[in-house]
């Protein structure tokens, strides 16, 4: 009994979020096919948004796009089948490119946006916010769980971020970095590559 009741609201919970799917995705500049949204995910202007096909994107996550440029047009990019895990939160002013099949963890924030402080004399929330620089995450990366992309990063084709990182500054491609800042961990190398690197030490 207890079984089939389990399986009953799980496919409930299915249901849910095909119809939450359903309803959103007209309000996007683009929706691919076979996109999912997940539910009490924030949407705030989904019309600066496109999202490729067999995207994911988590329970609770938030996409904040903004039209920083006054022209109307996508700030937010999102690839086919790239995943966003819940609560992942991601600032777009201007520019956030993320590229297929990407792997972004849960509570991942992403921003090209940053709050302005430069006035000792003012509180920061009254200080604004401004485009400190365009994001681009790279085909086949993964963003571990908890790590912050800040404004003007590119992170690498097939680049690992660790968990909780803090990323200011570029990744290369097939790198593994982590750390506060994030650092360059080791690289990513294929079976060839290391198999020469050990027959000449």
């Amino acid at each position: 009994m207890a079984g089939a009741l389990f399986d009953l609201l799980a496919w409930i919970d299915r249901a849910l979020t095909v119809g939450h799917t359903l309803a959103a995705r007209g309000k996007f500049a683009a929706w691919g096919p076979g996109s999912r949204l997940g539910r009490r995910a924030r949407l705030v202007s989904p019309g600066l948004c496109e999202v490729g096909a067999g995207v994911t994107l988590g329970e609770q996550a938030w996409l904040n796009a903004k039209d920083d440029r006054g022209d109307g047009k996508p700030t937010l990019r999102i690839g086919d089948g790239t995943y966003i895990g819940r609560l992942a939160h991601i600032n777009a002013w201007r520019s956030v490119t993320i590229g297929r099949h990407v792997l972004i963890a849960d509570r991942v924030f992403i921003s090209d946006a940053d709050h302005d402080h430069a006035d000792p004399t003012r509180p920061i929330l009254l200080q604004g916010d401004s485009f400190g620089g365009p994001v681009t995450l790279g085909d086949g990366c993964w963003i571990g769980i908890g790590a912050v992309i800040l404004p003007g990063v590119s992170v690498g084709r097939n680049a690992v971020v660790a968990a909780n990182a803090v990323v200011t500054r570029d990744v290369p491609e097939h790198t593994v970095v982590g750390g506060i800042p994030a650092k360059v961990i080791k690289p990513i190398r294929t079976e060839a590559e290391t198999r020469a690197i050990e027959a000449n030490p």
